[in-house]
């Protein structure tokens, strides 16, 4: 079978299923099935496809009806200009995480003198070690709560080359990382409790604990707003991701005596989606 034929089939076989962007998915699947670029597919679309690429073409279909995310199955994920792994044991970045880490990047490029910042919340570490690379002095610290993320993580910090400018910490809470630090980063869990079960399978194929934010979504981030000035330099920032009206109500709650700067940033959707506060210094 050609590419052409190959992917008209698998294009109808997914958005018989419901999948989103059938063609996206279908590309991107085949191309890693044969081992080329997607863009070859469609500069190509006479190739035939030998027989061992059709087999695991298939297997990854399959994997795809069942709710699997693109990304798990592909085994990667690009994030700005780097290439992380991702998989189960950690949540797929977002296009709207990618904006989160060229906030966190704007801010950076203030500061004088040592830079350090903390991921927290990092997952596959994709937001710090974007700004590691990026900042070739940066002191980074990723904090995570999942022992398996923070395993994906440091596999992504070794591939990059990063391993020896990272510090990870495993811990839930705030308070036991050492400061302080220029920036805090953090796309911490955020939907709340009562919404996950109604999530598409493709999310609720991630982990928990990325998702959930608590009755209203807003725990982690209200711990972050509530420890993070003690953790922070002065003049030091605070960026969160959030959903919806969620960075408005959050704005609302960091007081003007600790930020003497907050504002919120609407994403590329036009969503007010992230919290930024520098304290006073």
């Amino acid at each position: 079978m050609t590419v052409s034929a190959t992917l008209t089939k698998a294009i109808k076989r997914l958005s018989a299923r419901g999948v989103e962007e059938p063609e996206l998915n279908a590309q991107w699947l085949l191309a890693s099935a044969m081992g080329v670029e997607r863009l070859r597919l469609l500069a190509e679309p006479d190739l035939p496809v030998p027989a061992a690429a059709l087999k695991k073409f298939e297997a990854y279909l399959k994997l795809k009806e069942q709710g699997l995310p693109l990304a798990y199955i592909l085994g990667w994920q690009d994030f700005r200009d780097i290439r992380i792994k991702v998989d189960k044991r950690v949540l797929v970045p977002r296009p709207e995480t990618e904006e989160l880490a060229g906030l966190a990047a704007d801010f950076l490029k203030t500061r004088k003198g040592e830079l350090s910042a903390l991921d927290y919340g990092a997952g596959s570490g994709a937001i710090g070690l974007w700004l590691a690379k990026k900042f070739p002095a940066l002191k980074l610290t990723a904090a995570e709560l999942s022992a398996k993320a923070i395993a994906c993580a440091k596999e992504n910090a070794a591939e990059l080359g990063l391993a020896a400018r990272v510090k990870f910490v495993r811990t839930g809470v705030l308070g036991p990382v050492r400061g302080p630090f220029d920036l805090i980063v953090s796309n911490p869990p955020y939907i709340p409790t009562r919404v996950i079960p109604g999530l598409s399978p493709e999310v609720l194929s991630e982990p928990h604990v990325a998702l959930d934010g608590g009755g209203d979504g807003l725990d982690v981030a209200r711990m972050l707003v509530d420890v993070a000035p003690r953790k922070l330099k002065k003049g030091g920032a605070l960026i969160l991701e959030l959903g919806g009206a969620q960075a408005v109500k959050m704005l609302a709650a960091m007081a003007p005596s600790i930020w003497g700067e907050k504002k919120t940033f609407k994403d590329l959707n036009g969503i007010e989606r992230f919290v930024y506060g520098r304290i006073n210094g």
